[in-house]
Formats: structure tokens, sequence, C-alpha cells
């Protein structure tokens, strides 16, 4: 019987992971609904010695996902850890991307979205355009050499 369990476990994770990438936290979750926690653990630790598992793979994929989005580092940082991912793939991930390149994307990002519908000149619309930001989780530091580098190129 046990061994009927494990079967059926190991299945379930197999079809889990055909459809996307998961973390170890995930996949633990997902199989916790319907099996015992030491099962669950045991399933888990197989997957990743398949390689089926990457959590360092999934992480980045997700990171280039989310800086595509517009996403802010903070607010990728929270979600990759709400994935239950490790802190090294996060850091690790962070690295690759430096701050000129986040500030180079929210440029591309205000142009394209907010420049033909606000007036930079104007100061509440200046004030939308970075609580937009912040609330794709931009540092306020990043946003505001954004919107000086969005006025100069609109001035030039």
């Amino acid at each position: 019987m046990e061994d009927e369990l494990r079967i059926k476990a190991k299945r379930r994770a197999m079809y889990i992971l055909a459809s996307r990438d998961h973390s170890k936290k995930e996949l633990y979750d997902k199989l916790s609904k319907s099996y015992p926690p030491e099962l669950c653990e045991q399933t888990v630790e197989l997957m990743e010695e398949y390689g089926y598992i990457d959590e360092r793979r999934y992480a980045q994929k997700l990171y280039g996902r989310y800086i595509e989005k517009g996403w802010g580092k903070p607010k990728i940082r929270f979600e990759l850890r709400r994935r239950g991912l490790p802190e090294s793939c996060i850091r690790e991930n962070e690295q690759e991307y430096d701050r000129e390149d986040l500030i180079e994307k929210m440029t591309e990002l205000i142009e394209k979205k907010y420049l033909n519908k606000l007036d930079l000149s104007d100061p509440a619309s200046v004030r939308r355009i970075i609580a937009a930001m912040a609330r794709r989780g931009y540092d306020y530091d990043d946003i505001k050499a954004a919107v000086k580098r969005v006025k100069e190129n609109a001035a030039t």
C-alpha cells in the first residue's frame, strides 16, 4: 500500500512539473494537499535528483520575465521569496541586472505608457508617474533618475 502511494505521489509530481517549472516549496505545497508530509519531502527530493526541479534556472526565468513586465527589484524579490526560491538564487539574478539597466527599462516604460497621456511640466502628472512606478516596485531614487532622463529626452 505504501509503495502504491509513493508511486502515485511521484506520478502526481511529474504531472505537475510537466506543465511548468516549480520551486521545491511550490511542489511540496501542491503535493501536501493529497499526501503525508514525509512522502511529499521524499518526492520533492526525488524530483530534484532527477533534474526535474532546478531552482536556479527557475529563478532566472522568472526574474527575466518580471523584468520584461516592468517590475522593480523589490517587487521581484518579494515574488521570488513567496515562491520559495532560495535567497542565493535571488541575489544571483539581482546582480545580473544593474541599476542602469533598470533605469533604462523604466525610461522606456514611462515613454511608452505615460509620455503621451501626461504633461511632464505638471507636478501632479509627475507624481502620478512616480506613484505608478512605485506600485510596480521600483526604488524611489531609480524612479527619479528615470523621470529626469525622460524629461531630458523630451526636451531634445
